[in-house]
């Protein structure tokens, strides 16, 4: 009960919330972001020692599969379709009320779609977990079904809380979104610690608790913003028309990295027992700099990635648009080639305990080594998106996520045979790729974005710093032992990161990255 006092004191900071700066702000959420992704690691930390990749842990997610698929596309959509749309209308006069009516209609919508599709996954769940993982034996896939039942009410609470998520960050209010998600974890964490106790059934409660604190967390803050709730339904509105136009080419383009996990399960459904754990364990660990740093950088710049599109001159849009990529760029190449590098040990330090055992660390760091350069091209895809919905462009990143798509469906099928899971990570990772170099060939034509060279010199550069980083790393993995306690596992990990992160920042330095040196002053100038 101490937390909601706790949060309205941080929520109300203004040093936090209203900061326009994409280097400063983007700074301010990596500092909730990094406390935030400890307690979702310490979440999936808990569930892997209580259950291991087990046939309960196969039942969990894919119980959760369905319903996080349309929680978290369709909130996300409403988000992406919402921020441009209110950022507008703020910007248009100085009274809210038009925005507000707005905000409110969308989540009243929101809130009515999610209780039918929630309905529908209540009678339809056995049918559900059936398509998106096939393979599960008769008593799992039975098991899926009744845990997917408890899951499902969890979209309602977690998509009004995006979609208020959305109205905070058009008023350049990031704190709700960027702890709301740590809140979560923490209710799971201690559904499963103090309650659970083995038992699968209470994991499941835990989880749709955890998106009902999600929910009250984004409400603390909203009072803040001089955003008046109503029941409206402004059907009216041409901001509403064009976002309720919007919204499921939105969808489809949100959707892909969703998609390309549903695919996963429905083929690791059929390999040996644990596949499906394995895999989604080796994707919280490349979500892992994806939700520190990416999203720090995308939520901190969508707001003003908005704005700027409505301006005539895209001059300032064009830039803000480099600024991102190049930070984006800056951390997803290093930490690709970090996990790729120490994939046993960092799945083993995180994960091997309890009922985790040594050959679910094989079978998880098998699927995380050719899964890990996909966070590169997922990174950019993210921004990316983000300056399409911005400038009103939703048919494009559907037509390349179409196309990406297919790509992953067909090396699915030709590379599960061959390499099993790794097959799988491999085929997500070129569908990814394809799908980044379609979106900024596209948007190289509407605002060039390669006229200077900007992106290709901080590319290379960090390309460079990371060969360089690479050989000490190499060097310190072949003298050492092989190491199996967890301190020891602590220290080889922990030290390996500190001095490959201090060797790529230094080669950097010496390369003179403007993008890094932009970083340095913005960072000198908010502590001046």
């Amino acid at each position: 009960m101490l937390l909601f006092p706790i949060l309205a004191v941080d929520l109300n900071c203004r040093w936090l919330n209203m900061t326009k700066n994409l280097i400063k702000a983007s700074g301010l959420l990596l500092i909730i972001n990094i406390g935030v992704k400890l307690l979702s690691f310490v979440r999936e930390m808990v569930i892997a020692d209580g259950f291991g990749a087990s046939s309960l842990t196969d039942a969990y997610l894919a119980a959760y599969t369905i319903p996080y698929f349309f929680q978290t596309i369709l909130g996300y959509a409403f988000v992406s379709a919402v921020l441009p749309a209110l950022s507008e209308c703020w910007q248009e006069n100085g009274d809210n009320s038009r925005a507000c009516r707005l905000g409110s209609s969308i989540i009243n919508i929101t809130a009515a779609f999610m209780l039918i599709l929630t309905i529908i996954g209540l009678i339809a769940s056995p049918s559900l977990v059936w398509i998106t993982a096939p393979g599960l034996p008769e008593e799992t896939a039975a098991l899926a079904a009744d845990l997917a039942r408890i899951i499902f009410p969890s979209m309602i609470f977690m998509s009004i809380g995006l979609v208020i998520s959305g109205i905070l960050n058009s008023r350049y209010r990031f704190a709700a979104a960027a702890i709301a998600p740590g809140i979560c974890s923490l209710v799971i964490i201690l559904s499963v610690i103090m309650i659970a106790g083995g038992d699968v059934y209470t994991l499941a409660w835990g989880t749709l608790a955890g998106f009902v604190a999600f929910f009250l967390v984004h409400l603390v803050d909203l009072p803040h913003t001089k955003f008046k709730y109503s029941f409206s339904w402004d059907f009216k509105d041409p901001a509403l028309k064009r976002v309720m136009k919007d919204i499921i080419p939105i969808v489809i383009g949100l959707s892909v990295n969703q998609i390309y996990t549903v695919i996963n399960r429905i083929f690791a459904s059929s390999l040996a027992e644990g596949s499906i754990a394995a895999l989604n364990y080796a994707s919280k660990l490349m979500n892992l700099p994806l939700g520190i740093f990416v999203a720090a950088i995308i939520t901190a710049a969508f707001p003003s990635l908005a704005e700027k599109a409505n301006l005539s001159d895209k001059g300032p849009l064009q830039e803000t648009c480099k600024k991102g990529l190049s930070m984006v760029l800056l951390i997803a190449i290093p930490s690709a080639i970090g996990l790729m590098l120490l994939d046993n040990e960092i799945v083993a330090l995180l994960f091997e305990r309890g009922n985790f055992t040594a050959a679910d660390t094989l079978m998880t760091a098998q699927c995380l080594t050719p899964m890990a350069p996909g966070l590169i091209f997922i990174a950019v895809n993210m921004l990316l998106m983000r300056v399409y919905f911005a400038l009103h462009d939703v048919r494009t990143p559907v037509v390349t996520g179409v196309i990406s798509i297919a790509v992953n469906v067909g090396l699915s099928l030709a590379l599960v045979g061959l390499m099993g899971n790794a097959g799988l990570s491999l085929a997500n990772t070129l569908a990814a790729a394809v799908n980044a170099v379609l979106l900024t060939y596209c948007l190289n034509k509407k605002i060039k974005l390669f006229g200077d060279g900007y992106l290709k010199k901080i590319t290379l550069q960090a390309c460079l710093a990371c060969v360089v980083m690479v050989v000490p790393v190499l060097l310190v993995q072949w003298v050492l032992p092989e190491i199996n306690s967890t301190i020891g596992l602590l220290l080889e990990v922990g030290g390996l990161i500190i001095v490959a992160m201090g060797i790529y920042f230094l080669v950097l330095k010496f390369l003179h990255c403007d993008a890094l040196s932009d970083i340095i002053k913005s960072l000198r100038r908010s502590r001046d």
